[in-house]
């Protein structure tokens, strides 16, 4: 099927789709067993400020809001201490990917490779090579679409989601 199929910044009226995808991707986690997200985060506060950063971007397919993702510039302060392994290099200067998700009317349609390759691209070409993201070790998924994207696993990190410490996969990939 051909479908238009394009990444741009989110926009305050996303809103609703942007938390109704992130609401359906909680529930699918929870479906799933991986407690990932079942705290209360992300919830409409922590978009509303993505929003107000200029962090969030949005997937559209079909002239709708069919995913959504956080990029963040510069040192993610979750990112400082990692176990179990290290970091490609030590640099400051990366961006990181947070609450990467699809919506269910899309899955299945390998719309979250095409999304991620949209964040490299778009970065790449604003001179960013170094790219972080983190996933729970349950979400076989998301680790897919990672890997599928050239991202190693470096090491594990800690996160605090709701009051809860969780232990994190963290991935890296440099592009050149």
């Amino acid at each position: 099927m051909n479908m238009l199929v394009y990444m741009r910044q989110a926009q305050n009226n996303d809103l609703v789709d942007i938390v109704t995808i992130i609401e359906a991707a909680r529930f699918y986690l929870k479906q799933q067993g991986i407690n990932q997200w079942q705290l209360g985060y992300p919830n409409q506060e922590t978009i509303l400020n993505d929003l107000n950063q200029k962090n969030g971007y949005v997937l559209i397919a079909e002239n709708q809001v069919a995913g959504y993702a956080v990029i963040v510039p510069g040192e993610e302060p979750n990112y400082t201490k990692i176990e179990s392994g290290h970091w490609l290099n030590q640099a400051t200067d990366y961006v990181s990917i947070h609450r990467f998700a699809l919506s269910p009317l899309y899955r299945g349609q390998k719309l979250t490779q095409r999304f991620m390759t949209a964040i490299l691209t778009y970065f790449f070409e604003q001179q960013v090579i170094d790219f972080r993201i983190d996933t729970h070790p349950k979400n076989m998924a998301m680790q897919a679409v990672i890997r599928d994207n050239g991202f190693t696993r470096q090491g594990i990190i800690r996160i605090n989601e709701g009051g809860d410490s969780s232990i994190r996969w963290a991935y890296q990939v440099l592009l050149a």
